[in-house]
């Protein structure tokens, strides 16, 4: 009976996972009243405490679908019928917290959502910090270090972004024309500031410090 009970805690907990992990993890379907769940680290997680950035909405009578961003990775949250009512203050560019179910239709991860709310952008770098103490997810860290080039330029970009920044964030476009560096480079400096969670995507071709 105690086994049995310290199994149901373990289903109920809402582990933290970064989306690159949920995205590469076994995902187990059981029969019955079993919960499916992902294989994480010997855990088997059947609900996720997620952080990230609202980067897509779409929303109808009986379906809100969050496309989520925590700069591991990119993931859709869905929300169905009478639940679409928990999204209608979420708008793209929101920060968010949310415990969501793990789902898989057509090969795709999703998420079932259970609760969200808004939470300061601070919290995703928090969040990132804390997750790397258990989750190789920073490969990019190596690149950096190799690259001395992207830390001189990276600084750049994010002075740019700084000054640029009409609270709303700055327009990328803007950001890429005047640092003076190839389009290509310009814009790869920016994604590799966003998967190192320095800057965020608040809304489409808007950029913001975290």
């Amino acid at each position: 009976m105690e086994q049995q009970n310290q199994t149901q805690i373990q289903r109920q907990t809402a582990f933290k996972i970064p989306i690159v992990a949920i995205i590469k993890s076994q995902f187990v379907e059981q029969e019955g009243w079993n919960p499916n769940y992902l294989e994480i680290k010997g855990n088997h997680v059947a609900r996720i405490n997620l952080i990230a950035v609202v980067i897509d909405k779409q929303v109808s009578d009986s379906l809100a679908t969050l496309t989520l961003d925590d700069s591991t990775g990119v993931i859709q949250a869905k929300v169905f019928n009478e639940d679409v009512k928990k999204v209608i203050d979420i708008n793209i560019g929101d920060p968010v917290l949310l415990i969501g179910k793990p789902r898989k239709y057509n090969e795709q991860m999703f998420l079932a959502l259970e609760i969200i709310k808004k939470v300061d952008p601070l919290w995703i770098k928090i969040r990132r910090k804390e997750l790397e103490k258990e989750f190789d997810f920073n490969e990019n860290k190596s690149h950096e270090e190799a690259n001395p080039s992207l830390n001189r330029s990276g600084e750049k970009i994010l002075e740019l972004i700084k000054s640029l920044d009409a609270y709303n964030g700055a327009d990328i476009n803007e950001v890429i024309s005047k640092s003076n560096m190839q389009e290509s480079e310009a814009s790869q400096l920016i994604k590799e500031l966003i998967k190192l969670g320095e800057v965020y995507e608040p809304q489409p071709n808007k950029i913001k410090i975290l």
